[in-house]
């Protein structure tokens, strides 16, 4: 017979909790995670706007047949007729208008807004306003294709930087130098006001067509005066012109400041 081993009550409650727990089985490995379906591609974002620029202009139509003009101010113009729409264009001073005729005026008479434009032959006279508050903006001769008798074209400038204020008065001259002990006499001139607009400045100056040409006789001026009449600018060379038969090329006339 085995000896009977008497256990203590802590121990054999310790040994009870053993036998009835069952050991735990290992969890069975996780189940690989499904791959996550493909996002739909972001529909493409649109360009932000551009920033909102000037109004734009209408289209202006080509010129037909333009001619280039020479206005009182020393401003050069650009004047397109077009007589089977009654439609004049001009281009001058950055603008460009759209005129229409209106039938029956002589001379011919285009209007648009409050610009009206006069058209008598080779002369235009662009006014502004309405009715008796119209001011004459300029009046404009037509400069010839090529140099011709009886007319002499050309620029005003200078190489001093100041700026001439509006309203001055330039006036070119031809005269008769042929006796140097005496004073010029003057054969023809053409005076330009200015508005505002700078050197050069353009001139087109009307002789009489049955001058004699003649070397070192005849001769180009030109002098600036400011607004209130003292005189600004001054030739101080010689510029002969009509020395032969053939028409007279533009020439260019430089003035420099009066007083040295």
């Amino acid at each position: 017979m085995k000896p009977f081993v008497l256990l203590s009550p802590a121990l054999l409650i310790a040994a009870c909790a053993t036998a009835q727990t069952a050991p735990t089985p290992p969890a069975p490995p996780a189940a690989p995670a499904a791959p996550a379906a493909p996002m739909a591609p972001e529909p493409p974002v649109a360009p932000a706007a551009a920033p909102a620029g000037p109004a734009q202009q209408a289209p202006v139509l080509p010129l037909r047949a333009p001619k280039t003009f020479i206005c009182s101010d020393g401003q050069t113009g650009t004047i397109d007729h077009d007589e089977a729409a009654g439609i004049l264009r001009v281009v001058r001073d950055g603008e460009v208008l759209a005129l229409q005729e209106l039938v029956g005026t002589t001379p011919k008479r285009f209007v648009t807004g409050a610009d009206t434009v006069d058209l008598d032959g080779n002369t235009a006279i662009i006014r502004r306003g309405f009715g008796r508050k119209a001011q004459a903006v300029a009046t404009c001769k037509q400069l010839p294709d090529a140099p011709v008798r009886g007319t002499i074209w050309g620029t005003v400038n200078k190489l001093d930087r100041m700026a001439l204020p509006s309203g001055s008065k330039v006036k070119v001259l031809l005269v008769d130098a042929a006796r140097a002990d005496a004073p010029g006499v003057e054969l023809a001139s053409i005076s330009i006001v200015t508005r505002g607009n700078q050197v050069p400045l353009n001139y087109l100056l009307t002789y009489p067509e049955n001058l004699e040409p003649k070397p070192m006789t005849y001769r180009l001026q030109a002098r600036i005066e400011a607004p209130d009449g003292k005189l600004m600018f001054i030739t101080d060379t010689a510029t002969f012109v009509l020395e032969s038969e053939k028409p007279q090329p533009p020439v260019e006339l430089m003035v420099v400041r009066a007083g040295g």
